[in-house]
């Protein structure tokens, strides 16, 4: 088989396997498409307000909900066009497109020269990267696997001839598309430096530079922290490190990376890196070095300061690079058959990821949907939330995030007192008529005051509970919330159902 057919082949494999995940999907939703996670309707909320020169999740309220710079821009133009929840498949599927063409190519030297183990590669290489579930997460990761991998391509490339002029817009889309693709991108500059390309050396650093600055800039300007709300979340590290704490970000990022190599792809990442250091040690040569070590850079900083898992997105692009640098250095010195056993080991890891994929979309539907119904149409009043990605998306009204990734007010109080009965109880007060969270979210934090009014009940995959309590935070809406309740519950899906309790 040619690379050409090899590509073709992955390719058509990849986007097969998605349309049917899609099928599958509309097919349990009752013809509608729903992502994996409630997480792509924050960047579609905030896509939302950008549209109406906003950068928040709502009106006139500033906010830094997206963990990229550049997703939620992107998204922007194509809800203009009235695509609307369509809007993160169509960068996903196009993301993962490129990432898997690119992928395909730099193994198929070594894989394709025998029909039957390309035959056998080409699904093991879709599976070992998630290709077909990760763009059902509606997220930016796709995307930024595809730059991951094109940077690595780009500096092999240079090793041996002129940098491609594509390097240069890969390494400054890495970390426009995540902030983890800094290290990366700053890995290729140094790389390129060595291969005595320093003019894109010189231009991709000044990139970077006004890339940040800007970005910098922005975020001064609206009075929101260099890093968003969400990342320094989700990131201990990454919060303490703004906050000048460095005993704190010492520890976190220590813990960080114990973890991340406690985890099935963590194991499998430090052991790819081991055998291509060892190859780059025992026989140098001018494309390992501008391939490895690099590669080393970004692999030691995901495992410092980046996160695994969550539903199987945060380090595919690791892996990713794992395996170009395996496709691209291993054929030098040992049978390129035996690429098939890490792209067997890393499918395997996310093969239970790909079978929940329709179940995760089906939970989506049940329970983050069914409470953007009812908080926009059945009970229109501002609410409090602790997923504020299908709430917030679509919906005029205010919604106060509880959580933080959508309030950096919620995270610094949070941060600094606690998720306690006061923290809520501030952050709330005369800004929510009523809550829906997580009792395990808040165990110990809810407000004595507060009516646990009903609670929904729904099948859960990737959600942190099953059932979410609906509080009346407003007594004196009481019947009102009542009369609504009454009316949305004939209204759910089979697989979520309603309970409405008294208030004492």
């Amino acid at each position: 088989m040619t690379t050409r057919g090899f590509q073709i082949y992955a390719l058509t494999l990849t986007l097969a396997g998605i349309a049917a995940l899609c099928g599958v999907i509309a097919w349990r939703t009752g013809g509608a498409l729903f992502y994996t996670l409630d997480d792509p309707y924050i960047h579609l909320a905030l896509a939302e307000e950008i549209l109406r020169g906003n950068y928040g999740i709502n009106p006139g309220e500033v906010a830094s909900p997206s963990s990229s710079m550049l997703y939620a821009l992107a998204l922007a133009p194509l809800l203009a066009l009235g695509l609307g929840t369509l809007s993160p498949l169509v960068l996903s599927v196009a993301g993962q497109g490129v990432a898997i063409w690119l992928l395909a190519g730099a193994l198929a030297p070594p894989l394709a020269l025998r029909r039957a183990v390309a035959l056998v590669a080409g699904p093991l290489l879709a599976l070992a990267i998630n290709a077909m579930g990760l763009p059902l997460t509606g997220m930016e990761h796709p995307l930024h696997v595809a730059v991951s991998v094109a940077i690595l391509l780009g500096l092999a490339r240079a090793a041996t001839g002129p940098a491609p002029g594509w390097l240069l817009v890969a390494i400054l889309l890495a970390p426009a598309l995540r902030f983890e693709g800094y290290a990366q991108a700053l890995a290729a500059v140094a790389a390129l430096s060595f291969l005595d390309h320093r003019r894109m050396a010189l231009l991709a650093l000044a990139g970077l530079v006004a890339l940040s600055l800007a970005y910098g800039l922005a975020m001064q300007a609206l009075g929101l922290p260099l890093l968003p709300s969400s990342v320094m979340v989700k990131s201990a590290a990454s919060a303490a490190a703004l906050g000048a704490d460095g005993r704190s970000a010492l520890i976190a990022v220590i813990v960080n990376a114990i973890r991340g190599a406690q985890t099935p792809q963590g194991a499998l990442m430090i052991l790819a890196g081991l055998v291509l250091l060892a190859l780059v040690v025992w026989r140098p040569d001018r494309v390992s070095r501008a391939v490895v070590w690099p590669l080393l850079a970004a692999l030691a900083a995901h495992f410092l300061v980046g996160r695994f898992g969550w539903f199987a997105r945060y380090e595919v692009y690791a892996v990713a690079l794992t395996l170009t640098g395996l496709g691209l250095i291993v054929p030098r010195h040992l049978p390129g058959a035996v690429l098939l056993l890490p792209l067997a080991a890393y499918g395997w890891t996310y093969l239970p990821t790909l079978q929940q994929t329709p179940a995760a979309a089906l939970s989506v539907y049940q329970q983050q949907y069914q409470m953007h119904r009812f908080a926009t149409a059945f009970f229109p009043h501002p609410v409090a939330v602790n997923d504020i990605g299908w709430v917030a998306y679509d919906n005029e009204g205010p919604v106060l995030d509880l959580w933080g990734l959508g309030s950096e007010e919620a995270r610094q109080l949070t941060a600094a007192q606690g998720r306690t009965v006061g923290t809520l109880r501030q952050l709330s007060d005369g800004r929510a008529d009523y809550a829906m969270v997580y009792d395990i979210a808040f165990e110990g934090a809810i407000p004595p005051e507060w009516c646990r009014i009903a609670t929904l009940t729904t099948s859960r995959v990737i959600a942190a509970s099953d059932s979410v309590s609906f509080y009346l935070i407003d007594r004196d809406l009481e019947a009102a919330m009542r009369d609504a309740l009454t009316a949305f519950a004939p209204t759910l899906p089979a697989g979520a159902a309603l309970s409405v309790h008294s208030c004492q």
